[in-house]
């Protein structure tokens, strides 16, 4: 399988970024209050100290001497559970942060290596050591991003453990997820500690209702730094006699590969995609994890059976399995939590969007999606609402595909794929519309714009869509000085054509940070954003023609035309992006650049300076920076920069991008250049 959690997702893993709002801490009044919470039995929590002192300069060889007694007592079958100072190595696995750091790390002592580092899944604790040079605020941030990251590399928790110890106190966390941070702090000359830490390590040996049971075994591979899960999912199973009895069956092997949010929607989803695991019939893949709010109107599990009912609707994963999950009861602890997990199986395994490896297949894939968004809006009425790299997966040419799958893409699929009409009969921010993004309609330009001709329809598209041809007829160009009559107080609501903007950034976003397979990573320069510069082989004369063909179909918001205009249907603009881009297609088939392999990382964007942007942990800056740069592009004209913030033009007039010659060897602006800044903020 595919090592992407760690590396195409990174990002998503990443991405700990304080939120007063989430993250504030939110205390426990008393130690009594505190110990209510932890749920340890009475009868073993210790009534006196037994002579051990806790301070800061002895606190690990305390909390060890401490963790080793009551293993002895409680938990003689379990594996040691040791305290280490782990400060300067960072843990191994999917998080790469270089600055997450944990001064404290609790792990079982196998799985500690010979330079005192583990994996991130086997962490039971990370803890912050306060020194000088930093505030107290900054240290208590350091902790609760320990926490972000220990719910997200651990599916299996519920509530995760951490700590901040200071020259005067110790302070317990506890991150509970889909809810936020409690916390409780206590001096170390407070007589009530000695008992708070033993509640809180045998805590650590026995999560009781902090974990979730369902996960009956982790399975940590240290040479490849991942582990593996194993899941009880429970089903319904007819017993003779009885009738229906539900029983839990032992899904092997599922390896993480993404997780978000740990404190709101907590999503997780993990993968087998050599799985033999049965549901009815039918092979689970792949299990996601969601808190969701209950009694909600809609539901995943709901849409996904409406989409294929009556039939099966290809480029859409098929659920196989699915259970509502009630949380620990939090309420009488004083928590509020009015979610469950929402677990769903998916039948199919697919790979993120970063794993297209040519320019040919990645506008393959977005016709296709088109396809499949027209269908859902159409004739299901289903609207996706979040077309992201998160939430377009892609299925490789090369992997094996069930036979029932390839016959419905191919001859019983109630549309057409974009690799049929060829003839090819063979196997969650940066992306959103703009108008979503305002929640309205998008200015009219102030002067008026020009509505581009209704793009020319391929004969072999025409052929596989005679009906289209018809709705959709060829029309010249023409101007719109001003909105239709019929536009004023006409009700915004997101529609298909956002879903196919947001493909339109998702195609630019992908463009933009691929590089040539097994050429040197080289950072894409911030100021490139706004004016589509890369080191990857397509270069200006190659992909931006179609880039700006695509990009003009969006400077009008449709909101402002006529009902009667046929621009105005809720279809014109998936259909002009895939005309577009099925012409692109058949004009470049057979060129080397379409078939170049690129590489399954993208480009990281190049720090903004520290001046420019608030504090922030140093690999967070990448996804933040990428979405607001990304956010000053804009397909409108200029004379609506002055009515809205600003976002560069991606402009698709051919006088006004910046000549070849003035590109340096790595495809980027060069210092000599004097078109470099003239369209920057």
């Amino acid at each position: 399988m595919a090592q992407f959690f760690a590396e195409r997702n990174r990002h998503e893993v990443q991405a700990f970024r304080y939120k007063e709002d989430i993250h504030q801490l939110e205390c426990f009044k008393t130690a009594k209050a505190f110990l209510k919470f932890l749920q340890i039995p009475e009868d073993r929590l210790p009534s006196k100290p037994s002579g051990l002192e806790f301070n800061l300069g002895g606190f690990l060889e305390a909390a060890n001497s401490m963790s080793r007694s009551i293993k002895e007592k409680y938990f003689a079958q379990s594996d040691l559970l040791v305290w280490k100072n782990t400060g300067q190595k960072p843990p191994r696995g999917p998080v790469t942060d270089t600055a997450c750091k944990p001064d404290i790390t609790v792990a079982s002592e196998k799985d500690f290596d010979g330079e005192n580092t583990t994996l991130w899944p086997c962490i039971r604790l990370a803890g912050e050591q306060a020194s000088d040079g930093k505030s107290r605020e900054d240290h208590e941030k350091q902790a609760i991003s320990y926490l972000h990251y220990l719910l997200l590399v651990r599916p299996d928790l519920y509530v995760a453990q951490g700590m901040l110890t200071s020259e005067n106190d110790v302070m317990f966390l506890l991150g509970i997820g889909g809810v936020g941070i409690r916390s409780f702090t206590i001096d170390w000359t407070s007589k009530k500690l000695y008992k708070l830490m033993y509640a809180f390590i045998y805590r650590l040996y026995e999560p009781g209702d902090f974990a979730d049971r369902s996960y009956k075994k982790m399975e940590p591979d240290h040479t490849r730094n991942f582990v593996t899960y194993t899941v009880g999912i429970a089903t319904t199973t007819e017993t003779e006699g009885d009738g229906a009895a539900e029983v839990e069956v032992d899904c092997p092997d599922l390896r993480p590969i993404y997780a978000s949010n740990p404190f709101e929607t907590r999503t997780h989803v993990l993968s087998n995609p050599h799985s033999t695991f049965m549901v009815n019939g039918r092979v689970l893949s792949v299990l996601k994890d969601q808190f969701c709010r209950l009694g909600t109107r809609f539901n995943e599990q709901d849409i996904l059976n409406r989409i294929h009912t009556p039939e099966k609707v290809p480029g859409v994963v098929e659920m196989v399995y699915h259970k509502m999950i009630n949380l620990p009861c939090l309420e009488e602890l004083g928590v509020q939590a009015p979610r469950g997990k929402n677990r769903i199986g998916m039948r199919q395994v697919a790979m993120p969007l970063t794993s297209i490896s040519t320019l040919q297949e990645m506008l393959k894939t977005v016709s296709d999606l088109l396809e499949v968004l027209r269908f859902l809006r159409v004739k299901r009425q289903v609207l996706h609402r979040d077309i992201s790299r998160g939430n377009v997966m892609f299925i490789n040419p090369g992997t094996p595909v069930p036979n029932d799958i390839v016959e419905a893409a191919v001859e019983k699929a109630p549309f057409k794929f974009v690799k049929y009409i060829l003839g090819e009969r063979h196997g969650t921010p940066i992306f959103i519309a703009r108008a979503v993004e305002r929640g309205a309609a998008y200015p009219f330009p102030r002067h008026g714009a020009i509505l581009p001709a209704i793009p020319p329809i391929p004969d072999c598209y025409a052929s596989n869509h005679p009906d289209r041809r018809k709705k959709f007829p060829i029309e010249e160009k023409k101007a719109l000085l001003s909105p239709a009559a019929d536009s004023s107080g006409r009700p915004w609501r997101h529609e298909l054509d956002h879903d196919v903007e947001s493909a339109f950034w998702l195609l630019l976003y992908w463009s933009m940070g691929v590089q040539p397979k097994g050429s040197p990573t080289k950072p894409l320069k911030a100021a490139a954003w706004t004016r589509y510069r890369g080191h990857h082989p397509f270069r200006l004369p190659t992909l931006v023609p179609l880039l700006c063909k695509l990009a003009e179909i969006l400077r009008v918001d449709r909101f402002w035309l006529d009902k009667n205009e046929t621009r105005n249907d809720q279809e014109y603009i998936a259909e002009a992006f895939q005309r577009l881009i099925l012409q692109f297609l058949l004009d470049n088939r057979n060129k080397d650049f379409m078939k170049c392999q690129v590489s399954d990382q993208l480009r990281e964007v190049e720090e903004i300076p520290q001046m420019q942007r608030p504090p922030c942990t140093c690999t967070t800056c990448q996804p933040r920076n990428a979405e607001n740069i990304r956010k000053q592009l804009s397909v409108d004209s200029r004379e609506d920069e002055q009515r809205e913030p600003k976002r560069n033009r991606l402009d698709p007039t051919a006088s006004e991008m910046v000549p070849e010659d003035d590109l340096d060897e790595d495809g980027d602006i060069s210092e000599e250049s004097d078109h470099s800044s003239e369209d920057e903020d």
